[in-house]
């Protein structure tokens, strides 16, 4: 006969889930490896399911996995916020949130949730390309980074994947012009490739009109209609206009938020704030189906 599900059994699920490795799961947990492995036989044990598939280089959710990981957080969530509600000390302390430009646009009602649940956590946020969000993550400089590339980077849980989208501005027919004028991020942002990529494939002509290291500097070409920009459809702004099909521009990839843990074992603040922003996530997804 299952029996109820332990709180202890979850966070080292979550931690597993999150890391992707048990090694990185049992520091963060400030355990031995070996407690989180017996843990995470006995949930399995537990709920009649095989929630991870292991190698010996990779540690990955099955289906059954990311269906219980769902249920896991909403648990964990409403346990911390139980405790808090019937008299538990209000969590206090800092977060360092790395962020890139794309990452950004889905932060509002993340930070707004967090914020109105623990007021009094101090959340520090820096704006940087991916790679450079990662570098500041390993030399601990931040706490966490919502990062839209891997540079390379293992760990890192997909939190969001959404289409891009051509967009520019109203009243323009910018996407008229040939070549057509683009606003772009600079050298290095994968989005960047996969636009040009795409217009090549299709054969329509192109040049950089624009280009700029945030986000900022891009929407100023785009709202003067000046050009063309390539962005997540959550991103486009009230005077701004989405280009379908109709507009001889060709499919586009879908962006992908990845949420990345620095080693080592989280406060409750910063292990709080990731666990908000995967539930914001989730519950999106589950709202959109």
């Amino acid at each position: 006969m299952k029996t109820d599900l332990e709180i202890d059994l979850l966070r080292s699920f979550s931690a597993v889930a999150e890391t992707k490795h048990f090694t990185r799961a049992a520091e963060r947990l400030n355990c031995a490896q070996s407690a989180v492995s017996m843990q995470i036989k006995r949930l399995e044990t537990l709920v009649g399911a095989r929630l991870f598939d292991r190698t010996k280089r990779t540690v990955k959710l099955t289906t059954d996995g990311e269906v219980f990981r769902r249920y896991a957080n909403r648990i964990l969530r409403l346990n911390e916020e139980t405790l808090a509600a019937f008299g538990g000390p209000p969590l206090q302390g800092r977060v360092r949130l790395g962020a890139t430009d794309t990452s950004m646009c889905f932060l509002p009602p993340i930070l707004s949730r967090f914020a109105q649940r623990y007021p009094l956590i101090e959340l520090e946020i820096r704006c940087d390309r991916s790679w450079e969000s990662l570098d500041a993550l390993d030399a601990g400089e931040i706490d966490l980074a919502l990062v839209t590339q891997p540079c390379g980077r293992r760990g890192g849980t997909t939190v969001h994947r959404e289409p891009l989208v051509w967009a520019a501005a109203q009243g323009t027919a910018i996407e008229d012009v040939d070549p057509l004028p683009l606003a772009l991020f600079g050298p290095g942002c994968i989005y960047r490739e996969a636009t040009i990529e795409a217009l090549d494939t299709l054969g329509r002509p192109w040049r950089h009109a624009y280009n700029s290291p945030s986000r900022d500097g891009l929407d100023v070409a785009v709202d003067a209609g000046l050009a063309v920009t390539v962005v997540p459809e959550n991103a486009i702004k009230p005077n701004w206009r989405i280009l379908d099909s109709q507009d001889t521009l060709p499919p586009l990839p879908e962006i992908e938020l990845l949420l990345y843990h620095a080693t080592g074992e989280a406060s409750a603040p910063v292990e709080t704030l990731g666990n908000v922003i995967v539930d914001m996530f989730a519950n999106t997804s589950r709202a959109a189906a």
